[in-house]
């Protein structure tokens, strides 16, 4: 009678709408077995809110330290003597290493389990904060940031890839995509709160002194000289004490969160909250094999990485960007802050919209690109000066490309996961995030290039952000998780 039940449970694994997988993950569904054999076995417990705020803590402060210097880039470059693209550089070493990282750490994730994984997250933050609080000389502090930014990016393969992995361990069918919003939208809490701590911590640079020559501590010939070396050589100062209080106040908030994963932060519940939760996974390395020949899956996964990774290295050098129409730093700042505050609540909204009404993903999608299209054309034009110049119509425009994008991150999560399963959700958000930094590496590394300017930026964020459009039309829905799940409702305690 088990055997008969569970042939049941997986046999609408074969997609009710009539999509077929031309896979070769289609035998594994076939043979997919439930682990318990009960369904009184499946619950979901309140802990699992802890767990998700721990983890979401993680991806805030991991996503803080990565966008550190970008709001900051005029104070950083007087300090350290950096330029533009050494600042650009910083946050690409966060996707360089993601890149690099991502296969062994999704595999640490789903061999492992999430204690392990976050215990490795937590050390690596921690370490690369502390690195970056030794000194503000600038040749040692310069290797010191670079260092840290590659470990901070090692750790970020784990806040970044692991929502959808929690949220499946965790979480019912019902609140999964919130669950998955929940740790998504806090991660990019820490981007927006990178342009405002910093800048607030900080003082900006003024602009009309030329901090190089202070640096060279070159004596004056006369006393009105001497006198504006000195008060630039102050003003610096101020720069520098600001940035290091910046770097303490992180390290310190790294060393709580290694603190919290330490006291309790289970690898996974004690029974499983889904029927799909209880049933083994295709294995890791065909997984991946499978993943790259999923023509769906595919589909999603230029459809995200392309646009979201453009953006996310887009925002982080928004400074740079828009300094050529005199936005000082903390404008720049408080736009970054109110677009991904902006992105934060609607992805809550659409994810529990997603929960709501389940299978209508797709149409959300759409929609969201639609409108972010619009949002960044009306950007571009201003920017190329092709309509009248507006400070509010500047600030408008970006904050609403910023709600329309990370809005649509959960859920295309959420919609991947679906179209791969049974490959296990780390795998399936660690490859779409592998291909989010890849974009955003090669963006930020266009910066290298001496003397390329900025206009290829804007033009560079509307045609990915148009692209997404039709890869979406073409994908075909399927939920095949889902339809296991939601053949019985469990109770929550």
């Amino acid at each position: 009678m088990a055997g008969s039940e569970e042939r049941s449970l997986v046999s609408p694994l074969s997609d009710p709408q009539g999509y077929t997988d031309c896979s070769p993950i289609q035998s594994v569904i076939d043979e997919a077995s439930p682990l318990l054999g009960s369904s009184g076995d499946i619950k979901s417990y309140k802990r699992r809110w802890y767990v998700v705020l721990v983890f979401s803590y993680a991806a805030l402060l991991q996503a803080a330290v990565w966008n550190c210097f970008g709001p900051i880039a005029q104070s950083a470059e007087a300090v350290f003597g950096w330029t533009d693209a050494e600042i650009g550089m910083l946050n690409n070493w966060g996707n360089i290493v993601y890149i690099v990282f991502m296969v062994p750490v999704a595999w640490l994730m789903d061999v492992k389990g999430m204690r392990t994984s976050m215990l490795l997250c937590a050390v690596l933050i921690v370490l690369a904060t502390a690195m970056r609080c030794i000194t503000s000389e600038p040749v040692p502090a310069t290797w010191l940031m670079n260092i840290a930014a590659i470990l901070n990016g090692v750790a970020g393969t784990v806040s970044f890839a692991g929502p959808s992995l929690l949220s499946a361990t965790w979480f019912p069918p019902h609140q999964r995509a919130t669950a998955t919003a929940v740790s998504t939208v806090l991660g990019y809490m820490g981007i927006s709160g990178g342009f405002i701590i910093g800048p607030l911590l900080v003082p900006e640079p003024d602009q009309d002194t030329n901090t190089t020559d202070t640096r060279l501590h070159n004596c004056s010939r006369d006393d009105a000289d001497q006198s504006w070396n000195i008060t630039n050589a102050i003003d610096v100062s101020a720069e520098r004490d600001g940035l290091m209080l910046l770097m303490y106040v992180e390290c310190a908030a790294s060393v709580l969160l290694l603190l919290l994963v330490v006291v309790y932060f289970p690898a996974r519940p004690p029974t499983p909250p889904s029927i799909t939760a209880s049933i083994e996974r295709t294995g890791y390395l065909h997984g991946v094999k499978g993943l790259l020949t999923h023509k769906r899956f595919l589909l999603i996964l230029m459809a995200y990485g392309t646009p979201t990774g453009v953006f996310a290295a887009f925002g982080a050098v928004l400074d740079v960007n828009l300094e050529d129409v005199n936005i000082s730093q903390n404008q720049a700042g408080w736009m970054g802050f109110y677009a991904t505050m902006g992105g934060s609540i609607a992805a809550l909204l659409m994810s529990r919209l997603a929960d709501m009404f389940m299978r209508r993903m797709k149409v959300m999608l759409l929609l969201l690109f639609v409108l972010a299209t619009s949002a960044t054309i009306w950007f571009v034009l201003l920017r190329l000066a092709f309509i009248p110049f507006s400070m509010v119509s500047l600030y408008i425009s970006y904050i609403l490309i910023g709600v329309f994008i990370n809005g649509s991150v959960p859920l295309f999560y959420e919609l991947g996961c679906e179209a791969s399963y049974p490959i296990a959700e780390g795998v399936t958000t660690g490859m779409l995030t592998l291909v989010n930094s890849l974009t955003g590496t090669v963006f930020l590394s266009i910066l290298q290039i001496p003397d390329i300017g900025v206009t290829w930026m804007n033009c560079c964020l509307l045609g990915t952000v148009i692209t997404a459009i039709p890869l979406l039309v073409l994908f075909k829905e399927g939920y095949t998780r889902t339809n296991i799940d939601m053949q019985k409702e469990f109770p929550s305690r």
